[in-house]
């Protein structure tokens, strides 16, 4: 296959915009790890310029080529004929050469000259800034500096659009939906480095001045978003900590058009860490994450089963258990015990050890047998009783997060964990629950009910479901 088809199917297959085999086949063989860019430190934004990706680390600016032969990056320098105060992303206009980046809560332009470093000039917003000619008059008139309408207005990491005639960012403003959101600003015609008063984007279509009305989309929400990245201009990428999200920050993707709903990226791109940017080229995803600890850029890498993945599947394909839920806590039992008792006794015993699933509080548990997404009790009954109890609850959603204990390699339970909250989330569907109440997320082996398990008894308790109640 061409590898530049194979990698739009990539693409599009992540991004949810098709659903056919090939590009299903094709998001299944990939993960995100660490780019060989990354260092110990922190990085701060990640954008696009042309074809290098350009991320900042250090309060410095660097870009990194695409390897051709890969997805990942390489050889990454140091922008040195660009500001160096860069925060967050920055973002690039093609027509006019010129870079616009954010530093302490301001928004700059600067045109690239490779042969003379220009000087960064801030940009005039309407409502944001006001200039001196506006206190004609006053006290400060003669005062040389500009006078800030509001003080606490930052502005941070933009993105470029409609032919470099509207900037998106992310801004805490006097009129949005809670926290941070996303707003833009266009820029006045004829006015040299002017722009208009900042706009709410989940009010886009409204007026400039608008700022009571009910949304017309479902972009922002009372959370906060950050860090907009635009496709054709009519697609934006972004990420919120809003109740949706399985974990801190997700990212998100949404049509900029009234009525439009913000989507979850799937479980390919997201983690159960804080996942703050993403970017896409036309070759590949690079997505800024703290999943190692610290924010760093995680490129796609084919998915190849590791040695410990095939030894550990070969063990469970040489005693596969039977339907019978007990024998098949046996045997997941006898995998790691040599010395197995057969006595009636025992047998009693390990059936007692078996957790049983049930609710707690807002959380009901089901159990699966190991390596597998099979519930250990008799499944029927179990997504019965889960049934009940969502349709108690018509108006909350529901959080789907599937576990597994610490058997195996980092990536093999994470897609299993990914398998059983999608067993669970088919089956309660199957059953008559609207999706629009759910959400599913594998955590791999990273959140276990009992840490550090040895036991059976133990080590059963982490392979589990829990399906989570959210508040309204």
């Amino acid at each position: 296959m061409n590898k530049r088809i194979a990698t739009y199917l990539l693409l599009s297959a992540l991004l949810g915009t098709s659903g056919s085999a090939t590009e299903k086949e094709f998001t299944e063989g990939f993960e995100f790890l660490p780019s060989s860019v990354n260092t110990a430190d922190s990085v701060s934004g990640i954008s696009l310029i042309g074809e290098k990706v350009v991320f900042s680390r250090n309060d410095s600016t660097y870009y990194a080529e695409q390897d051709s032969a890969s997805f990942d990056l390489i050889n990454y320098e140091s922008a040195q004929n660009w500001n160096d105060k860069a925060i967050g992303q920055t973002t690039y206009d093609t027509t006019t050469s010129t870079l616009y980046y954010s530093a302490d809560g301001k928004l700059y332009s600067v045109v690239l000259n490779p042969e003379k470093k220009q000087s960064p000039k801030a940009l005039t917003i309407q409502g944001v800034t006001n200039l001196r000619h506006e206190f004609e008059n006053t006290s400060i008139a003669s005062r040389n500096w500009r006078y800030k309408e509001r003080d606490t207005v930052k502005i941070y990491n933009p993105a470029i659009a409609n032919g470099g005639t509207r900037i998106y960012f992310s801004a805490e403003i006097e009129g949005g939906l809670g926290g941070k959101d996303i707003w833009f600003i266009d820029k006045i015609e004829g006015k040299n480095n002017k722009w208009s008063k900042p706009q709410n984007i989940s009010r886009i279509g409204k007026a400039a001045n608008d700022t009571t009305s009910a949304p017309t989309n479902a972009i922002n929400s009372a959370s906060n978003e950050d860090h907009p990245f635009l496709v054709n201009d009519s697609t934006i990428l972004f990420s919120s900590d809003r109740q949706a999200s399985l974990s801190g920050w997700n990212l998100y993707s949404a049509q900029i058009e009234t009525g439009a709903e913000a989507k979850l990226l799937p479980d390919e791109i997201n983690s159960n860490a804080d996942d703050k940017a993403i970017v896409e080229t036309d070759r590949s995803l690079y997505v800024l994450s703290n999943r190692n600890g610290v924010d760093q850029i995680f490129s796609p890498f084919p998915f190849h089963v590791s040695k410990i993945d095939e030894e550990l599947l070969a063990d469970v394909a040489a005693v596969e258990p039977e339907e019978n839920p007990t024998q098949g806590n046996e045997m997941a039992e006898n995998l790691s015990s040599s010395n197995s008792n057969n006595s009636k006794g025992k047998e009693k015993e390990k059936r007692g050890s078996q957790p049983e699933s049930g609710q707690e509080g807002n959380t009901y548990t089901l159990y699966f047998k190991f390596s597998q997404d099979i519930l250990i009790d008799d499944y029927d009954k179990e997504i019965k009783e889960v049934v009940a109890y969502i349709n108690q609850f018509p108006d909350n959603r529901f959080l789907i997060c599937g576990h597994t204990d610490h058997i195996g390699s980092k990536s093999y339970n994470q897609k299993l964990s990914v398998r059983r909250a999608k067993k669970v989330y088919d089956l309660l569907i199957e059953k008559g629950i609207n999706k629009k109440q759910l959400k599913y997320k594998g955590y791999g082996s990273t959140q276990p009910k009992v840490k550090e398990a040895v036991s059976q008894e133990d080590l059963q308790k982490n392979r589990r479901v829990e399906i989570i109640k959210v508040d309204k």
